[in-house]
């Protein structure tokens, strides 16, 4: 591991990278983010620091720094946290919005229009599409502060389904952050596009309600669901995030990702909810199979419902054209998704996914009610790896892992425990903590990385490597190189040419390029595997077994975790949680 200046160790006994004042080495750009972040103005210099252009915005660019004091700093940087805390904690509030049933009841005593509409002050008749059309506006408006109106004969979207699908679109893109931040963060930008975002443009208000950052765009081929979508938009003030844009027509020829046509060279994701048949005949028939008539009204018009054309048509059509159109964008957008309404169907396109080589995929199930199920996919060609709980899961819900055709589902895992220890008392599991801290630190001391840093407070490191640099045939390699080279500074005009830096074989070809060696050093993206490795304290509940069985189960177990960030090669993440696993037997026998 490449090092500079000075080594101290920090509170858990861990070596941290320092500069001469002591304090930890920050790069310029790490400074200049700080100094952001604290409210501070800031004079760049072109000449010092390596940015994007578009890095550079406001008067920080263009004005001399302002005289400031300690005092103004330390409350500028304490109102950004307390800010971006804010934010955290609301997010985290619309995770279990819909964990339950809802209460009717209650909805209907806050919203007299719900109420009216309620039998016995509790019941509610899903067979009416009146009452199913007051039911979304007044979740909406309860728990988004959203207000929107919906034609009787288009789409009336189930709140806490659509819901869903955003929470699961946050977790992926919150765990495959460029970053590698592994979780949401307030500053970031994100753009996406709804393809079909129908009269009641519910995708791009919900994401805006909850996610300041987010913006979108819009899309749809018919012409009142467009005026009713820009109406909603107005009515919540959204129009600067939200481009509602019309699609001339459905025809397969057209693309579902104008992105050259809509000017934008990036974007994060796109989502789209398509239609489930493939004809209308299809739509009667299965219904007629149906032992029962349907248990909520079902208001839509046919272009909503039904995606006919020559070919392969329903949902699975659907999806194809996307995917389809993927395969040139390729890296223009992160996440490509879309919701299924067949299992079967989620099945037949993970199969095309995987014939088209792609592997880093996430699927999902969202549940509505005690019977609704809905599914979801999404893929990706950048290596950004996402969660568990977003790659196998969903939100509130996620897929069994005990079902057969859900296991046949499944993308690669990329999460694993490479140890593991119970302890009864808190005071212990903290003590433990430290100990496999510790021990992290002595596992990896001597990996060749492009890049390890460590996060005491939160108990991670995130590390990248170019390669398997833990193996017995890179040491090998490593040891073969070190004897040339000895051999070369013995002869100084041997046939290599090279030096030793710190312990690394530097090419002659190398030097007087330095700035350009950091620089590729800095951007972590083209690393062959990123990880990271987390201490996390797990609760223990009592069991039902009886009272000496609960009491030995009760405690804590501390645990160490594995997460895959980055990379295409699932062998070197399984390779390097077996040396990790081997090098923490000694701290959890």
């Amino acid at each position: 591991m490449v090092s500079s200046g000075s080594e101290a160790s920090g509170p858990r006994g861990l070596k941290r990278k320092q500069n001469d004042s002591g304090a930890p080495r920050l790069t310029p750009s790490q400074r200049l983010a700080a100094a952001r972040k604290a409210g501070i103005a800031t004079k760049v210099d072109p000449a010092r620091l390596e940015y994007d252009d578009d890095q550079i915005t406001g008067k920080a660019a263009v004005e001399p720094a302002k005289a400031t004091t300690t005092r103004d700093a330390d409350d500028a940087g304490a109102g950004a946290a307390s800010r971006e805390e804010k934010a955290r904690r609301d997010d985290e509030d619309y995770e279990t919005l819909y964990a339950s049933e809802l209460d009717f009841e209650a909805l209907g005593k806050t919203d007299g229009d719900f109420g009216a509409l309620l039998t016995a002050g509790k019941h509610l008749d899903f067979t009416d599409p009146v009452a199913v059309m007051q039911l979304t506006k007044s979740l909406l408006k309860r728990d988004f502060e959203l207000r929107i109106e919906l034609p009787d004969d288009r789409l009336c979207p189930p709140v806490p389904n659509r819901h869903n699908y955003i929470l699961w679109l946050k977790a992926l893109l919150d765990t495959s952050s460029p970053t590698y931040a592994d979780a949401y963060e307030p500053g970031r930008q994100v753009t996406g596009l709804d393809v079909g975002t129908g009269a009641s443009a519910i995708y791009p208000l919900l994401g805006c309600a909850q996610r300041k950052g987010w913006s979108f765009l819009a899309t749809d081929i018919d012409a009142k669901s467009l005026g009713c979508a820009r109406r909603n938009v107005a009515r919540n003030h959204l129009e600067s995030r939200i481009e509602v844009v019309e699609r001339s027509s459905g025809a397969a020829d057209v693309p579902l990702l104008p992105l050259d046509e809509l000017d934008r060279r990036r974007i994060d994701f796109v989502m789209t909810n398509p239609p489930f048949y493939e004809s209308e005949a299809e739509l009667r028939d299965l219904a007629a199979k149906k032992a029962l008539p349907p248990t909520s009204a079902c208001t839509g018009a046919p272009h909503e419902i039904v995606y006919s054309v020559e070919g392969e048509g329903g949902e699975v059509g659907f999806i194809q054209r996307l995917l389809d159109e993927s395969l040139a964008l390729r890296e223009r957008v992160q996440w490509y998704t879309a919701m299924v309404g067949k299992q079967s169907s989620l099945g037949t396109v993970v199969d095309r996914l995987r014939a088209a080589g792609i592997d880093n995929y996430a699927v999902a199930q969202f549940v509505q009610g005690r019977k609704t199920r809905r599914w979801a996919v999404g893929w990706s060609f950048g290596t950004c790896r996402p969660a568990m709980r977003a790659c196998r899961g969903g939100g509130l819900c996620s897929l069994s892992l005990a079902d057969d055709n859900g296991k046949s589902l499944l993308p690669p895992t990329t999460e694993m425990t490479v140890a593991s220890k119970r302890v009864r008392t808190p005071a212990l599991a903290r003590q433990l903590e430290n100990t496999f801290w510790t021990q992290l630190e002595d596992v990896t001391d001597g990996l060749d990385l492009v890049a390890w840093n460590l996060d005491e407070e939160r108990l991670r490191g995130v590390g990248f490597a170019d390669g398997n640099v833990w193996g017995r045939a890179y040491r090998r390699q490593k040891r073969r190189a070190a004897t040339t080279s000895a051999d070369g500074e013995k002869k100084k005009d041997g046939a290599r040419g090279g030096r030793q830096e710190d312990g690394f074989i530097v090419a002659a070809s190398q030097e007087g390029s330095q700035d350009k060696k950091k620089e590729k050093e800095q951007d972590l993206s083209g690393c062959a595997f990123g990880f990271s490795i987390s201490i996390q304290t797990k609760s223990i509940k009592k069991g039902p077994e009886g009272p000496e069985a609960a009491a030995a189960a009760a405690g804590h177990e501390v645990v160490a975790v594995v997460r895959w960030l980055q990379g295409v090669d699932f062998g070197l993440f399984e390779s390097f949680c077996g040396m990790l696993r081997n090098g923490f037997v000694a701290v959890t026998n």
